[in-house]
């Protein structure tokens, strides 16, 4: 019997700072959707999801819950931690529950007194951290609440130790509940997720420690109620036109794919527009799947090339070489698919001459469009592991850990230079001339694309002026 005190229930996902070239795109994670679709499942019907980058978060209907989840990434956190302190000072019988990746590698963090001293988040700021994936805990959480129990305030395991952590079976979770989050008539593009896990290795990932390295798949049966075939006619059925995949490697499987594709002709769900995360590695292997892809409408391929210096690539543990992502530049335009390049800047490897290779590198390919991120430590990675080992973090404002600000000493360069390096890189690659020459190829989405980058960049130049001046302008102490 449900006790009346977990009747309202809201799930928060806070806006993320920075702003890059899709920005504009309203497409929430699908953590706390899959979320309240297993509440309703297990009978708490009122549930809602706050996603900030979608429509603002209501105080008041917040801090009328009887349960509170709030989802973290690292750069979230710190909005996380006052968001909780909030409703706890508002309505301390409230129960909040922190989850997400950041609070999955920093557990602790949200009882102790970093949430003030770095946030001005005032303690309490949760009741309980989950951690990993909550598909099953948070039920089991909210059931015992209710039953009078008192859990340990830190529930789930995390990380390829704790396999048991993960839910292999991915056919048993319900189809997320896109409808429970507030202002969903503004989404313009339909998430779905066919797969969990990536069998590579790169070393700022937290995907792998997240979610692991075994790949576990979705069915594409047409027949099974459950499979990522059935989900697609209820996307269809609601007049989504557009589909974006959200798997770690949508192609790390070729065979599978073509074969979702294949299925998605037959059941005829073809969506009008469609794009998802793939590796050069995979795409410039099979002609048969870039058919297949251009086929039933993939329009952009969002790929981490990382770089375009060989020993940068080996460094992260990338497995892919330029030739590879070369070649699959070039042949994914000979299917009429755009490239979304996403590189990565500050490897111990990266020197300022190899970062301003990289721009040349993204203009003589004709790359659509690119993001310039700045490698970032996360908690969890082996990356955030060896930098906090070597001293070399500087900057703990997990605000700051967006990929648009530095926040540890390079190894061939001071962190203004990195700053600077990759600001004037993303302004060269987005120049006007770029801009306009996509628009006299009559490539219009690429041209809007590039249009948008090249005014964000020009409003972003004072503020990144005034960060990189509180930057050090010196390179890496002998003893950091």
């Amino acid at each position: 019997m449900l006790v009346a005190r977990m009747q309202k229930i809201v799930l928060v996902e806070p806006r993320a700072p920075g702003h890059h070239v899709y920005s504009r795109v309203r497409l929430p994670r699908l953590g706390l959707p899959l979320l309240a679709a297993i509440l309703k499942r297990e009978g708490y019907s009122n549930v809602t999801i706050y996603c900030e980058d979608i429509a603002p978060i209501d105080l008041e209907d917040v801090c009328r819950a009887d349960f509170v989840g709030i989802s973290t990434t690292t750069s979230t956190a710190p909005a996380a931690y006052r968001l909780g302190s909030l409703i706890k000072q508002c309505r301390p019988e409230a129960v909040v529950a922190i989850g997400g990746v950041h609070a999955t590698f920093m557990p602790d963090e949200p009882f102790g007194a970093t949430p003030f001293e770095r946030f001005g988040a005032l303690a309490p700021v949760c009741d309980f951290v989950v951690r990993g994936e909550a598909e099953s805990l948070l039920p089991w959480l909210l059931h015992q609440l209710e039953d009078g129990q008192k859990p340990e305030p830190i529930l789930g395991t995390a990380g390829l130790d704790h396999p048991e952590g993960h839910n292999h079976n991915l056919d048993d979770l319900p189809f997320p509940d896109l409808g429970s989050i507030v202002g969903c008539q503004r989404m313009r593009i339909a998430p779905i997720t066919t797969s969990r896990g990536c069998p590579f290795d790169c070393v700022f990932c937290s995907v792998i420690e997240m979610f692991g390295q075994k790949v576990r798949y979705r069915s594409i049966d047409l027949q099974d109620p459950r499979s990522v075939i059935s989900e697609m006619r209820v996307i269809k059925a609601k007049n989504w036109h557009s589909v974006f995949f959200y798997d770690d490697n949508f192609c790390v499987n070729t065979e599978r794919t073509k074969q979702l594709l294949e299925n998605m002709i037959r059941a005829d769900v073809v969506p009008r527009t469609w794009s998802a995360q793939v590796r050069a590695t995979e795409i410039v292997r099979d002609r048969e799947l870039l058919g297949l892809m251009q086929r039933t409408h993939c329009v952009i391929a969002y790929m981490g090339l990382e770089s375009a210096n060989p020993q940068t690539l080996q460094g992260f543990n990338k497995h892919q070489s330029v030739e590879q992502i070369v070649e699959a530049i070039h042949v994914l335009r000979e299917y009429d698919i755009r490239t979304h390049g996403m590189f990565v800047f500050g490897a111990d490897e990266d020197t300022v001459d190899s970062l301003r290779a990289t721009a040349d590198f993204v203009i003589k390919h004709d790359i659509s469009t690119v993001q310039f991120l700045l490698l970032t430590p996360l908690p969890g990675t082996r990356c955030f592991q060896q930098l906090r080992d070597q001293g070399r973090i500087f900057d703990t404002d997990w605000s700051h850990y967006d990929a648009h600000h530095t926040v540890f000493w390079p190894r061939q360069m001071s962190p203004a230079q990195l700053q600077r390096e990759a600001f004037e890189g993303m302004a060269r690659v987005y120049r006007y001339s770029r801009c306009a020459s996509a628009l006299r190829q009559g490539n219009w989405m690429t041209a809007a694309l590039r249009f948008f980058a090249h005014h964000l960049l020009a409003g972003q130049s004072r503020q990144m002026a005034d960060y990189m001046r509180n930057l050090p302008n010196r390179t890496l102490p002998a003893t950091p």
